[in-house]
């Protein structure tokens, strides 16, 4: 079990919830930067396929509890090559929905930073555990 990236998957459970909710809501989200948020849920941007942008959230951060969940020394073989395509993932639709906020809207959102930072620590854990396991070797020992 990887505590970090089960806490980081918790906090940004809560945060792709509420937002859900929100989203749902015909009331405007709460925001600590003005109208950034408003701005973001009435965009364009703010769902995907008709799905709404915090349900990927939901299932982004997930899939990175189920996998923190699941890591030990005897399944970081499997689940490491799954972390790096989820978190990196996360990691590229951050940075677009981010971009979007800068220069597109040009304005912010408190819960989408908030969530820009959370995948950003998970991609830091991520590369940790890159780094650390690329000096195990694999297979068996002798």
């Amino acid at each position: 079990m990887h505590k970090g990236l089960i806490g980081t998957a918790f906090l940004g459970l809560l945060l792709s919830g509420y937002l859900l909710i929100a989203y749902v809501s015909p009331e405007p989200v709460p925001c600590l930067s003005g109208g950034g948020c408003q701005a973001a849920q009435l965009s364009k941007y703010s769902a995907f396929l008709s799905i709404p942008t915090p349900a990927y959230g939901m299932i982004f951060y997930f899939g990175l509890g189920i996998l923190g969940a699941l890591w030990s020394e005897t399944t970081k073989k499997r689940i490491l090559p799954l972390l790096i395509v989820l978190v990196g993932s996360g990691l590229a639709v951050s940075a677009f929905l981010t971009s979007i906020e800068a220069f597109v809207l040009r304005a912010w959102c408190s819960w989408c930073v908030a969530s820009a930072i959370l995948v950003v620590i998970a991609s830091y854990m991520t590369l940790k555990l890159v780094l650390k396991n690329k000096k195990e070797p694999y297979g068996t020992h002798i």
